[in-house]
């Protein structure tokens, strides 16, 4: 059975190597830019040859269209860690809110790659329908939590969808804003924290209609057992 074997073996180098070429793509998208993240930087940094990661994905625009599906599964994979069972429905928002604006969802992918891909998009199909996937998903569980919170009384709005579009809006908003008008280089992290606040603040009172102090230390993690990844 060699030529099975020669198969597998093949497979199993695939599914080491495609993550490994995807992820450098990133970092190189982090340094370089999307116009100069070339497949060739890709590989002078993993000290591999071009073909390779050719034989691959085949071009630049399937490379970018798998880091976009990278980006779906680590989200994916963060929001199926959003812990909610054994709440009272307005900790369950609380929670919620404290899980969108929380370093291991604002921070899993660095907006300046975001910012990169979504560029992008503008100008490839393929890529911006991926994108739109990545936030269909997130509209998904939005709507779901915001059912439950409604049936529950403890949202005011009647439209869970339209709900979920606005927070979904204030959530990317702030995301990308807020490198403009805070100095994160300083480490003043009471401020992030402060501004995070109002925008939860915000929030709970768009979705509740009442006014709402968020506590400085919310006491829980957002996503338990989930280390912070840059």
């Amino acid at each position: 059975m060699p030529v099975a074997h020669d198969k597998m073996k093949k497979r199993l180098n695939a599914d080491i190597q495609k993550p490994k070429i995807v992820k450098q793509f990133y970092k190189t998208i982090l340094a370089q830019g999307f116009e100069g993240a070339s497949v060739a930087k890709v590989a002078k940094q993993m000290q591999i040859h071009p073909s390779l990661i050719l034989h691959y994905f085949g071009n630049k625009e399937n490379l970018t269209l798998a880091l976009v599906d990278y980006v779906i599964d680590a989200y994916g994979s963060l929001l199926k860690k959003f812990k909610s069972q054994d709440l009272t429905p307005e900790d369950r928002l609380e929670r919620l809110l404290e899980a969108l604006w929380s370093r291991e969802y604002y921070e899993k992918i660095d907006v300046a790659g975001s910012f990169a891909v979504l560029a992008v998009s503008f100008r490839n199909e393929k890529i911006h329908h991926k994108i739109r996937e990545l936030y269909r998903g997130l509209k998904k569980f939005l709507v779901r939590e915001f059912t439950y919170l409604m049936d529950h009384q403890v949202v005011a709005a009647k439209d869970p969808a339209h709900m979920a579009e606005v927070v979904m809006t204030m959530t990317e908003g702030s995301r990308h804003f807020r490198r403009f008008i805070i100095e994160e280089e300083s480490g003043d992290n009471g401020q992030i924290r402060r501004y995070n606040q109002q925008m939860m603040e915000a929030a709970w009172h768009y979705l509740t209609g009442k006014q709402k102090t968020w506590p400085t230390d919310p006491g829980f993690s957002a996503f338990p057992g989930t280390p912070f990844v840059r």
